[in-house]
């Protein structure tokens, strides 16, 4: 029985690599398509957040099954809790890749001068939500208190690439829609790291039973 369990929720963890690598591959395609103005590319982001719903609900689906069918013991079903919730913040991510991409196609052809920090703000977000992901399925909890602490470098960023942005906007006479896309997406990229520091909460959980709060 208990190998059963543990097959099961090898098989879960399996899928929320899969899952995060498609929510990594569409913050990848949104920002690539807002630098070159690729509405194609957008568009395709937009596409594949289908398919990141669809695994999101597939792996709900095996979670439910796995606890009203087998006897898990109490961490078990923490691991459980986690998961359900981890997949809804890695959903959510893709989302807020398709608030981006929707931006770029909103944008058309408008030539969108790059604000300074905001390349260093996506690396570093992407680094977030890659290394929570590692640190859930290592169940590294120090490595998640390291990658939670540098939400407040992301925050950061933004502040500065908003006050930028707002002090160009007051210079513009018109044309302020390119401004306020890229307002946007730096707030999506925030929110971003914001659920990257959910999910190290939730592996916080899941190891210790208690609930802590970044």
């Amino acid at each position: 029985m208990r190998e059963i369990l543990d097959d099961r929720v090898r098989e879960i963890d399996g899928r929320i690599i899969r899952m995060g690598e498609m929510v990594l591959e569409s913050i990848d395609q949104a920002m690539q398509a807002f630098r070159e103005q690729d509405a194609v590319l957008a568009g395709k982001v937009l596409e594949n957040d289908r398919l990141i719903n669809e695994l999101d609900k597939e792996i709900e689906h095996l979670c439910v099954t796995l606890a009203a069918t087998q006897s898990p013991l109490a961490s078990d079903l923490r691991h459980m809790v986690s998961v359900l919730q981890i997949v809804t913040d890695l959903e959510r991510v893709g989302d807020y890749s398709c608030n981006i991409a929707e931006i770029v196609r909103d944008l058309g052809s408008y030539r969108v001068k790059e604000p300074a920090g905001l390349r260093e703000m996506e690396k570093k977000v992407r680094y977030m939500l890659d290394s929570s992901i590692k640190a859930f399925l290592l169940e590294n909890e120090q490595f998640a208190y390291e990658i939670a602490a540098k939400d407040d470098v992301i925050d950061e960023l933004r502040y500065r690439i908003h006050r930028d942005l707002l002090r160009d906007l007051k210079e513009r006479e018109e044309d302020e829609g390119p401004i306020v896309g890229l307002i946007l997406i730096i707030r999506h990229l925030e929110r971003i790291a914001d659920h990257a520091t959910n999910i190290c909460e939730r592996l916080i959980f899941m190891k210790t039973g208690n609930t802590v709060k970044f």
